[in-house]
Formats: C-alpha cells, sequence, structure tokens
C-alpha cells in the first residue's frame, strides 16, 4: 500500500449503485491483484445484499443505528463500530430497523489477507502508528496527518501517523497464516 495515497477523501469518490439496487458503494482502496478492497456501503433500504463468491467480508457499521443482518437463515443484530464477519457467497438479507447505515465494508478472498478491523479512540496529544499494512477510516473528530487535517470517513493509508484527539476504525490486512 505505500505507493498509494495517505488521505483517501470518501466524498471526493464518485458512489456507484449496488448490482441488486440496495443502495451504493464507494471503493476507497483495493489490492492491484484483486485480492481485497475496502469500500464505503451505503445501505439505503432492506433487501438482499450481493453475493461475492470465493470471498469473505467484515462489515462495521460507521453511520446509523443498528443495522440486522440475516445470513443464511440466522439474524444477527451489528452494532454500530463492532466488526461483523461472514461469507462473502451467504445468502445475506439487510433490514434497517432504524434506518439507514453506512458501513466500512472489507472484502477479501483468504488466501490473500486476513484483514481485521479495530475501532479506537485517540487521546488529544496521542499518536498512532499505521503500517504499510493498515489503513484508518475516521469515524469521528479532525485529527492530522503529515500536515493534512481529514474528515469524517476519509480513509488515511499507511505508512502513516495520526495524531489528535479522534475515533478512527483501523483496518489491518494480514497475509494469511
Amino acid at each position: 500500500m505505500t505507493d498509494l495515497p495517505r488521505v483517501v477523501r470518501a466524498a471526493q469518490v464518485a458512489p456507484r449503485p449496488w448490482a441488486n439496487g440496495g443502495g451504493e458503494t464507494r471503493e476507497l482502496l483495493a489490492d492491484d491483484g484483486g485480492g481485497w478492497r475496502i469500500s464505503l456501503a451505503d445501505v439505503e433500504r432492506e433487501g438482499p445484499f450481493s453475493s461475492f463468491p470465493d470471498r469473505r467480508r467484515l462489515l462495521t457499521v460507521v453511520e446509523g443505528a443498528v443495522l440486522t443482518l440475516v445470513v443464511d437463515g440466522t439474524e444477527h443484530v451489528v452494532e454500530p463500530r463492532r466488526p461483523f464477519a461472514f461469507d462473502g457467497d451467504s445468502d445475506v438479507v439487510a433490514r434497517l430497523p432504524e434506518g439507514p447505515v453506512r458501513a466500512l465494508n472489507v472484502v477479501f478472498d483468504p488466501a490473500v489477507a486476513q484483514p481485521s478491523v479495530t475501532v479506537l479512540e485517540l487521546g488529544r496529544s496521542s499518536s498512532l502508528p499505521l503500517a504499510d499494512d493498515q489503513a484508518a477510516m475516521m469515524l469521528q473528530g479532525r485529527p492530522v496527518v503529515g500536515d493534512q487535517e481529514t474528515d469524517a470517513l476519509d480513509l488515511l493509508v499507511g505508512p502513516a501517523a495520526v495524531t489528535g484527539r479522534c475515533t478512527l476504525a483501523v483496518v489491518s490486512l494480514t497475509p494469511p497464516r
């Protein structure tokens, strides 16, 4: 990820409609070989999720209230800022009991990456180094990366150092074991 921009501004990435029409997504960062991608999805109405055969998904609600996912017939309540993993080829239906949500979505080939998402809060004088296999989505606050201020939902790409009071979702893209 070292050749990519340090800050990907979500507001400047054009949304694309889902294949099934249930929402929109902004692809923020992707592996050149197609092994993984990080996107921001707007889940605007209830209905089925798109299938990603031979992939896994790691979804984290970053805006809005709860999201209910029915995965292969089993209901799961996905609370804000709590990552939820499931198979990309599962039969998934979204329910929006409290309205639309936005989700940080990592879709990956498990033979290429084993990602994790950790939501962290930094204090005013804190600094968080991001390794070259990490990215962080700003959820709250206006931290600084280098000399750039960031906005909510911007994706910071490592290597970089994040400083200032904020809440962020750190995506680590670990190689498979």
